[in-house]
């Protein structure tokens, strides 16, 4: 919630807007954590007319506030695989933040029973009058990217490239309908904030399928500032082969194995300063992959 606070101030004088003008936030969507804050910064007092949520493939959000049915759906994979969600689990703290503070235990028994519910017209009409929203599959996605850096020499993660064409999608559909001289909403910033939601060495595949794979190896990871230091060690890791991890499965034995093995390899001392600047760097991010991977499996056992 505070960043929206900090944007806002930042863009009083950047943007020269007023302060009783309304920002629109364009936002990468999937669990809808940045959504659920930037509707709390509002309800505290911050000027916002819209929240523009950028969603994948996996559009349940879109779906839900253009027909007010929230239904579940088999997951697509796509390459902002941050928000690859079926489910937002911020949804139920949206609709108790929209609703009055009213409990929303009973339509989200629904869901669990049914696979889907369906919001009441007072709700969804709140929803629609905050939230609109853009489905960006991964071509728009990845040709976004690809402009972004031609044209201003910045690399956006594949999330933020969602919110990026989100918010273009948005000025564009909205523009002839003089959505930002509603009086409705109030004098609402001509400029729409987008909120970049990572950093983009995280994600080699997408930049790979934007800029190309030699742009990786001579831009990326030479480029001095362009890649964290900390991340250019993890990427002199040899990668270890570790099969497909499969629900059910005891996903910390499976590390552990993995780690063990490794060990065994004993690689010399050499290597392991060159991988990782000390011989504790290897054991100290496998041990702390392998605790990662114990959460992850003891929470996806509790989600059934």
């Amino acid at each position: 919630t505070v960043h929206y606070f900090f944007v806002y101030l930042k863009s009083l004088s950047a943007a020269q807007i007023s302060a009783s003008t309304k920002l629109v936030f364009s936002i990468p969507t999937g669990a809808m954590g940045n959504v659920t804050a930037g509707i709390l910064a509002k309800q505290m007092g911050l000027p916002v007319g819209r929240f523009v949520c950028g969603v994948n493939a996996n559009d349940i959000l879109r779906r839900v506030v253009t027909t007010g049915e929230f239904r579940k759906m088999s997951l697509v994979r796509t390459l902002s695989e941050a928000i690859n969600i079926q489910v937002p689990y911020n949804f139920e703290r949206v609709m108790y933040l929209l609703d009055d503070g009213k409990s929303q235990a009973e339509i989200m028994m629904q869901m669990e029973r049914k696979g889907y519910l369906s919001l009441g017209p007072n709700l969804h009409m709140k929803l629609k009058k905050l939230v609109s929203t853009v489905r960006v599959t991964d071509k728009p996605m990845l040709q976004t990217i690809k402009g972004l850096y031609e044209d201003q020499k910045y690399l956006a993660d594949p999330h933020t490239a969602v919110g990026i064409y989100a918010a273009r999608q948005f000025t564009r559909e909205n523009k002839e309908e003089s959505f930002f001289q509603d009086q409705k909403l109030g004098v609402v910033a001509p400029k729409i904030v987008c909120l970049a939601t990572a950093h983009p060495c995280k994600f080699e595949e997408a930049i790979r399928e934007a800029l190309g794979g030699e742009f990786w190896e001579e831009t990326v990871l030479k480029t001095e500032g362009m890649m964290p230091s900390s991340a250019k060690n993890l990427n002199r890791l040899t990668e270890v082969p570790r099969g497909l991890f499969k629900k059910g499965e005891d996903w910390s034995e499976r590390l552990r194995s993995i780690v063990v093995a490794e060990q065994k390899r004993k690689p010399t001392k050499e290597k392991r300063r060159a991988a990782c600047g000390n011989s504790a760097g290897v054991i100290s991010f496998l041990g702390l992959a392998a605790l990662v991977a114990g959460f992850a499996a003891s929470m996806l056992r509790r989600n059934g």
